[in-house]
């Protein structure tokens, strides 16, 4: 396959790009409201641990809430990680490039517009 064909228009790109830009603000608004950015480690989070009171009953919620906080953490981290990442490539020049494709094949601009940060085309994606 011709490396022009692996170019995804300017104007698309744009609103591509956009969309991640959009994508990554909400992903930091959302892990902003329960934890806090980490000063030791670029792009990690810690949640925060909430504190409900000092009964016992108490106490085990802010445990359980912690618990569900520190999952949400992990999967919005993980989401904003692929989101720079994608930003990345956009500045590369080589986003929307499947990651697995032996021939190199450029992921379908309706699932880029659906899932901006896709890693890989539909014919290779895991899901």
């Amino acid at each position: 396959m011709a490396k022009d064909n692996l170019k995804i228009d300017e104007k698309t790109l744009a609103e591509l790009k956009k969309a991640l830009l959009e994508k990554r603000e909400k992903l930091t608004s959302e892990l902003a409201a329960f934890a806090e950015k980490s000063k030791d480690i670029k792009g990690n989070f810690k949640a925060k641990f909430a504190q409900i009171g000092a009964r016992p009953d108490e106490n085990a919620l802010e445990v359980s809430q912690y618990e569900v906080d520190l999952g949400l953490e992990h999967k919005l981290e993980t989401d904003l990680a692929d989101v720079n990442e994608a930003l990345e490539k956009t500045e590369k020049g080589v986003y929307g490039i499947c990651e697995n494709c032996p021939k190199s094949r450029l992921i379908d601009i309706k699932r880029l517009r659906a899932f901006p940060e896709a890693k890989t085309c539909l014919k290779c994606s895991p899901r």
